[in-house]
Formats: structure tokens, sequence, C-alpha cells
């Protein structure tokens, strides 16, 4: 009897083991990334500190980085697969802003041990959500050599194209690229180095080799009043509403609708500091920063004031009494009742 009570166990057991081991099965390291890519890809990103502090350090010309803001967002393009993000890039130069679009896609590759990521870019005019329906991989270009392999490094991706591989022609000449893309919780870096093939002279970039640092931004909805009423005064103003800045850098004027209109900025800027200024050689700290300005009428431009708190703040505000600006991440219409 024994003896058929323990083997009754140990078959049982068996049974368990097995059903343990069909519960899962493992994945390779680049289908999990790719998971985690596809999550942390889409965004806002902008590179205004980096701008901002290479023209404050005085930086050679060649050495300063270009202002640049980078959108990326997951989309639904059948031909292009399951993990497609519509990606443009906004650069602003001294004649204006540029702006080119591109499919990016993720995949895994077969070995299991990278996520590449290839660009199909549209080299005339824009990539609206409509098109992307009925978008192919062939109304688009992708060079063959240019595509991304990512590896995870501690807290980010690293992805570079295979050296020497990018080749193709650029105003006329043939040139290569060997660049990279970094992707974190918290920025996007990427360089854009092409150089000359028969000389290796680079044409694009900057001289010092740093890469383009574009910080993730967050969105605050933000409204402004004229005159700023405040304590509970029952005083006519005039609202401006519907106001949408990213706080890394987000611009936006209005006219006023005073007897004498005025031209009026709000600028949301979340500040990374990239030198020391404090006396003492104390350490400055990160803030989130909400100016106000004014258009005046010789072409310059006035700075009235600036509030600042926590850079992790969702509320920023500032009341100069003529005017009152209110930024949230939350819009009003969504705010709840606190107690």
């Amino acid at each position: 009897m024994r003896v058929v009570v323990m083997a009754g166990v140990t078959a049982l057991a068996g049974c368990f083991a097995a059903a343990a081991l069909a519960q899962g099965q493992d994945s390779t390291a680049a289908e999990r990334n790719l998971r985690i890519m596809a999550e942390m890809l889409p965004g806002i990103y902008d590179n205004a500190n980096q701008h901002y502090f290479d023209e404050r350090r005085d930086l050679a010309a060649a050495d300063r980085h270009l202002r640049v803001n980078t959108t990326i967002s997951r989309v639904e393009a059948p031909a292009f697969g399951e993990y497609a993000f519509l990606w443009v890039n906004r650069v602003h130069a001294g004649d204006g802003e540029q702006a080119s679009y591109r499919v990016a896609t993720l995949s895994a590759d077969a070995r299991g041990e990278e996520v590449v990521m290839r660009h199909y870019l549209r080299m005339d005019g824009s990539i609206e959500t409509g098109d992307l329906a009925r978008l192919t991989p062939s109304d688009l270009r992708r060079t063959e050599g240019c595509d991304y392999f990512f590896r995870r490094r501690a807290d980010h991706f690293r992805g570079s194209q295979r050296q020497g591989a990018c080749r193709f022609d650029w105003d006329g000449h043939p040139v290569y690229t060997d660049n990279t893309i970094e992707l974190s919780a918290s920025s996007l870096w990427f360089h854009d180095h092409k150089y000359l093939a028969d000389t290796g002279e680079r044409i694009t970039g900057v001289t010092s080799g740093e890469p383009f640092w574009l910080e993730r931004a967050r969105i605050f909805h933000c409204y402004a009043d004229i005159p700023g009423v405040g304590g509970g005064r029952a005083i006519p103003f005039e609202r401006y509403d519907d106001i949408t800045l990213q706080d890394r850098g987000g611009l936006h004027w209005f006219t006023t609708r005073e007897a004498e209109p005025r031209e009026i900025g709000i600028l949301l800027q979340s500040v990374t500091w990239h030198v020391l200024n404090e006396r003492g050689g104390n350490f400055n700290r990160d803030s989130l920063v909400l100016y106000v300005m004014e258009k005046l009428a010789d072409g310059s431009v006035k700075e009235h004031g600036y509030a600042f708190t926590e850079p992790s703040a969702e509320r920023i505000g500032q009341n100069l009494k003529w005017m009152l600006v209110n930024c949230s991440m939350v819009p009003r219409d969504e705010a709840r009742p606190e107690l």
C-alpha cells in the first residue's frame, strides 16, 4: 500500500512540474527589449537646453547644435508591421523651420540579440496620419545598410549602424554615415554625421562630435488672464485660453484684445543646467521655469518676469497683477475636487 501511495504522489508531482513548465516559454532578449522600446520611444523631445547653453557658452559656430524638436508617435501602418512609428524632426535654423518625415519600425533580429530600427523617409513633403493606412515601404525611401541595431546598456538602449555600411548620395556627393541613436526614459540622443566617401571629411554634425541631446517633454495646458485678478476681487478680465505648451521650450504668442493690442509670449522651459553660475561654485538645481515676454514696437523682446519651481512639478503659475498665467498638466475640465 505504501508503495502505491508513494508512486501516486510521485506521478502527481510530475504532473504539477509539467504544468508549471507549460505556463510560460522564455523569449529572446531582443523580443523583450523590443516591447520595452516600443513603450519608451513615443514622445516629444527637444534640445532647447543644449541649444541655449551652446550659445551661452559662446562655443564656436561649428560646435553649436541647432534647435531640434522631434515628435514620435506609434501608429497603425499595416504595411510596415506591428511596431510602426511616425517620426517627425523639426530643425530651427536661421532661415526658418525645416521638417522631415519618416516611418520608423522596430523588430527583433533573427539571432534574438538586437532590436532593429529601420527608417523609411519621405523625401518631399509630409506624412499625415491619414496617409498611413495606404502607404507601403515602396512609397518611401529606405537605404540598405542604414538600419540601427539596438542593445540594452544599463538604463538606456544604444543603437548603431554597421560600420561603413550606410552609403548614399548627398548633394551630389557619395557619402557614408556611422551614426548612433540612444534612448532612455528622459532623453533621446543621436548623431547626424555624414562623411565624404572619397576623403572621409565630415560635412554635417558638430566638430566636437557631441550628439544632439533631446530631452523628453511633458504637455501643459495653460491660460492667461488680463488683468491678473486675485483675492476674489470682482474685476472684469479677458481670458486667453486653450494654450498648450511642452515644457522643453514650448512658446506661444498671442495678441491681446486691449484698446492698444500687445504681442505677449508665454515660454515654458524645464531647465537642465549645463554650466555652473552659483556664487562660490555651488551646484545649480534644475528648475521648471515659466516666462512672460512682450514684443515691443521696435522689434525687441522684453522679459516681464519669470517663476520657477521643481522640475517635476505638475503646475506652475505667476501673477504679475497686470497679467496672470496658469499652467497645469491636468486640464481644468479634468481637475477633481480635493478635500
